[in-house]
C-alpha cells in the first residue's frame, strides 16, 4: 500500500460532509487498486487521530492525503502547515470538547510534506481553481493533521497534506432546507472535487512522486 486518502464525517452544523461524499465515490473508483486505500474519519476529539494512526499501520501507507470541509472556502484550499492550536468551545460530533488550547508540547506549526510545485500542476491540469493557506483552523481536521505531522516519520509516512474544500453544488439545497448556511459562501461541483483528489493521488503514485527534503 502506498497512498491513504481520508475525509471526515458529519459534525455539528454539517449534516453531510462533502469530504465524506467524495471519499465514498473515490472508494468505488479505486476499489481495484492495491496502491490506494480510503477512510472516513469521525469528527471526534478523542477518536479521529487514533483511527487515522491505525489505518496508516494497517495499510502501510507512505503518503497520506486528508480532505475536509471549510464552509467559507472560496475555492479548493491547499493547507501548507499544521497548527498547534485548538479552538476551545467547539463541540465535536459526540458533543465533547477539546481538553486545552494546544494539541501538544510541540512547535507552533509543522509544515506539510508535499512537492508544492507538483501539487499546483496537478490541480491546474485537473481544472481546479485553488488557493494556498497557512491557517488550517483549530478544529478536528487541523488537530488530526498536526498529530500526523508530529508522528509521520515514526510511522513511515514520507508525504502528507491536507486540503479544505467548500460545499458541493449538489448539497446546497439540503443545507438551505436545514438553515445551516453562512450569509455568503462558495460551492463547487462534486465532480471537480473528485478530479482534484484523483489528480493528487496520481501525483503520488509510485514512480510519479517527487522527493521531499526534510
Amino acid at each position: 500500500m502506498s497512498i491513504l486518502v481520508a475525509g471526515f464525517s458529519s459534525f455539528p452544523g454539517v449534516a453531510t460532509n462533502p469530504s465524506e461524499d467524495m471519499i465514498r465515490r473515490l472508494e468505488a473508483r479505486t476499489a481495484e487498486s492495491t496502491a490506494v486505500a480510503t477512510l472516513v474519519l469521525p469528527v471526534e476529539w478523542e477518536s479521529s487521530w487514533p483511527r487515522l494512526k491505525e489505518a496508516i499501520a494497517a495499510t502501510g501507507a507512505t503518503s497520506v492525503l486528508l480532505f475536509g470541509l471549510h464552509m467559507r472556502c472560496e475555492r479548493f484550499r491547499v493547507e501548507l502547515m499544521a497548527r498547534n492550536h485548538r479552538e476551545l468551545g467547539r463541540a465535536d460530533a459526540v458533543n465533547a470538547f477539546p481538553a486545552g488550547p494546544s494539541i501538544s508540547d510541540g512547535p507552533k506549526t509543522i509544515p506539510c510534506r508535499l512537492d508544492w510545485g507538483a501539487v499546483a500542476k496537478a490541480l491546474r491540469d485537473a481544472g481546479t481553481d485553488f488557493e494556498w493557506s497557512t491557517h488550517a483552523g483549530g478544529y478536528l481536521c487541523n488537530d488530526t493533521l498536526y498529530r500526523l505531522a508530529e508522528r509521520a516519520a515514526s510511522l513511515g509516512v514520507e508525504r502528507f497534506g491536507f486540503f479544505h474544500m467548500p460545499l458541493s453544488d449538489e448539497r446546497v439545497g439540503e443545507y438551505v432546507d436545514r438553515h445551516t448556511l453562512p450569509e455568503v459562501f462558495m460551492s463547487m461541483p462534486a465532480g471537480r472535487m473528485d478530479a482534484a483528489a484523483l489528480a493528487l493521488i496520481a501525483m503520488l503514485a509510485p514512480g510519479n512522486e517527487e522527493r521531499v527534503d526534510p
